[in-house]
């Protein structure tokens, strides 16, 4: 009888430090890269692994796999993006295979694990943008509780070297919560642009 209640014990208390989806499980010993670091330091972090979430904002399906744009959330405990009306920026997701974006809807959050392939060129309606990219090794697509529309999300800028800034503006967020089937909308005050590299809200800058 001892024996079997320990066991049960034991099991519980792993099922509690297993906070994260089975899917997105790793080692204790796995270091993991953050955002800010991917942006910053790209090629010191290079083939690194990651663990991001965020909120979709494109899907592009191409022949043999599917690239993800995410805007970028940080997760909390359960590895379940927090989103927001700003952001510290967007990255890539490279999947093999086919993704239906009926189903991976823009708005719909996810989190992966996946590993740094770098940094590559794009844009963000006309805005030139520099993403950090990254191949899936596992993902998880949360229950569609709340959808938020890309679109009003700010991406705060900043410049890491290249000579782009951006053009300020000021837009909306909406937050649509499918279970009470409301939305509220939330003014921004904040400039925002898709130029640069993404960096950390809250870095301390060190007078010399």
């Amino acid at each position: 009888m001892n024996i079997r209640i320990c066991t049960i014990l034991v099991a519980l208390f792993l099922v509690g430090c297993s906070t994260f989806p089975d899917k997105l499980q790793l080692d204790d010993t796995t270091q993991l890269i953050s955002y800010e670091d991917a942006g910053s330091k790209a090629e010191q972090v290079k083939g690194k692994m990651l663990r991001w979430g965020g909120a979709i904002a494109k899907v592009e399906n191409k022949p043999d796999s599917t690239v993800f744009e995410m805007v970028y959330y940080p997760l909390n405990g359960y590895g379940r993006p927090v989103s927001g009306d700003e952001s510290m920026g967007r990255y890539r997701i490279v999947i093999n295979g086919f993704m239906d974006p009926m189903v991976y809807q823009v708005g719909r959050l996810m989190t992966f694990t996946a590993q740094l392939n770098g940094l590559e060129k794009g844009l963000v309606g006309e805005h030139e943008y520099v993403f950090p990219t990254a191949t899936v090794e596992a993902y998880y697509l949360w229950k569609n509780v709340q959808r938020i529309d890309v679109r009003g999300v700010h991406v705060w800028p900043y410049q890491y070297g290249y000579g782009y800034y951006p053009r300020p503006y000021h837009r909306s967020l909406i937050i649509h919560n499918s279970s009470r089937n409301s939305s509220h909308r939330v003014q921004a005050t904040r400039p925002s642009g898709a130029t640069n590299y993404p960096k950390p809200v809250n870095t301390k800058r060190t007078k010399r």
